[in-house]
């Protein structure tokens, strides 16, 4: 006896059922998927963040460079090469000073829910930066640089190593603001279920930060500089103007 085909109504409850486990599962993995990419982010900061200070100890407290190929003793040069766009900006990063102490190990440097290097108008690699006043880019002289681990108060409440999504394409010098104004300059990234973002600090610790103001956000989103900050919001710059790490400007 041949054996009796599904009827539409069994097609049908078949369907609903997939659908259903379909709705259940997916943003279950979308969320592993999430966290498994922020544990990794996060073992990268602590990476960076440790050779940074080891880098330190082994040159009289001097810190790393905190730009990108201004100087050779900057933690990452600049895209170098006639290769595709990622493939020059690693072996900018390989002829970094901070290379070696990170173990020679170039995906140290990007956070896998970077996405930027799928993008033909903006193939960038690198996800981090370091912020200007931790020996790099000064902006509008609203800071002096810390040259000398020494020169820093209060290590473990200091950031040194940002996420950051440049929107020329890769991420250019350091990452700024102008705590003295407490102004955004350079956008933040925002990776990691668009709430929150990984920072690298000088005593070797790394945290993800979970953003309050809906402008923070949006910042991200558009990869807009100097974002603008309604009233009825700003704690996010005020945490991070209150932890840059600089010296205050000198008053004649």
């Amino acid at each position: 006896m041949s054996r009796k085909a599904f009827t539409l109504i069994e097609l049908l409850v078949v369907i609903a059922i997939i659908t259903v486990l379909i709705a259940v599962l997916v943003p279950t993995s979308v969320r592993v998927r999430n966290q498994a990419r922020g544990v990794v982010c996060l073992q990268n900061l602590r990476t960076l963040s440790l050779s940074w200070l080891t880098y330190k100890d082994d040159n009289g407290d001097n810190l790393v460079g905190g730009h990108v190929g201004k100087h050779t003793y900057d933690w990452v040069q600049g895209p170098t090469g006639e290769a595709s766009p990622v493939e020059c900006e690693k072996e900018g990063i390989r002829r970094g000073s901070l290379f070696i102490y990170a173990g020679n190990n170039v995906n140290a440097y990007r956070c896998p829910a970077d996405e930027r290097k799928l993008t033909l108008d903006q193939a960038a690699f690198r996800s981090y930066s370091i912020a200007g006043g931790a020996n790099g880019e000064v902006w509008q002289n609203s800071y002096l640089q810390v040259k000398k681990y020494s020169e820093i108060t209060g290590p473990a409440g200091k950031y040194i190593f940002v996420e950051e999504s440049d929107p020329r394409g890769w991420n250019m010098g350091s990452w700024v603001m102008n705590p003295k104004t407490k102004a955004w300059v350079d956008p933040l990234a925002v990776w990691h279920g668009g709430a929150g973002s990984t920072l690298g600090f000088a005593d070797g610790h790394a945290m993800v930060r979970t953003w309050v103001d809906d402008s923070t956000i949006e910042m991200s989103q558009n990869q807009e500089f100097f974002h603008p900050i309604p009233a009825d919001e700003g704690e996010d710059l005020i945490f991070m103007a209150g932890s840059f790490p600089c010296r205050a400007p000198e008053t004649p």
